[in-house]
């Protein structure tokens, strides 16, 4: 966890309205997005989502210095989601076999994800390392991408070369970062949203 999530979790423990608006707009996609491919119901997910922000608000003074916002918020999304499948299956014993093995499998995968903070040190270790061993212009490119949430024209353009040039930069790095988080493979397709 950078300084930066450090300084907002500080100031949203201390009731900081202003941070949590800043933790909701930058992680509300991601975890949307994380629980949608497992529910595939989108107003389920929004509700989970705003009960996830919720509880978020409601537990500010538990957090820590030390909380890992991104371990937190996927934790607690992971767990609601757990609770929504679990519920559903009581309220749809109807189903049939084919729907329940399905709910069952998706159900036993969420529950073996590892979304502690521990898991997402060793991301953003290995995701820092992967940058660092990127060439510069494919860095670059993929920074301006992801982090900074640019349209491929542009970042041809500010780095002036053509627009299949950053496509193709990204899409290499992206091919360097499936291999290296292999194992962290259902958070990272959320984590580069």
């Amino acid at each position: 966890m950078d300084i930066y999530d450090r300084s907002l979790v500080e100031k949203l423990k201390n009731g900081d309205v202003s941070s949590f608006e800043v933790i909701y707009k930058s992680h509300y996609r991601r975890i949307f997005h994380f629980a949608l491919q497992y529910l595939r119901d989108e107003e389920a997910c929004s509700n989970i989502i705003q009960d996830v922000f919720s509880s978020l608000w409601d537990n500010k003074e538990k957090l820590t210095a030390e909380t890992n916002l991104n371990a937190w918020l996927f934790t607690v999304t992971k767990n609601k989601c757990l609770k929504y499948i679990r519920d559903l299956r009581s309220e749809e014993r109807h189903l049939d076999n084919l729907s329940e093995r399905r709910m069952s499998l998706i159900h036993d995968a969420l529950n073996s994800l590892d979304t502690s903070p521990m898991a997402f040190q060793e991301i953003e270790k290995i995701i820092q390392q992967t940058l660092d061993s990127l060439p510069l212009q494919c860095r670059r490119a993929f920074e301006m991408s992801r982090f900074d949430e640019k349209k491929y024209s542009e970042i041809a353009e500010e780095m002036q070369i053509a627009q299949k040039t950053v496509e193709t930069h990204i899409s290499n790095a992206l091919k360097i970062f499936r291999i290296t988080l292999k194992d962290y493979l259902p958070l990272m397709i959320f984590l580069f949203r």
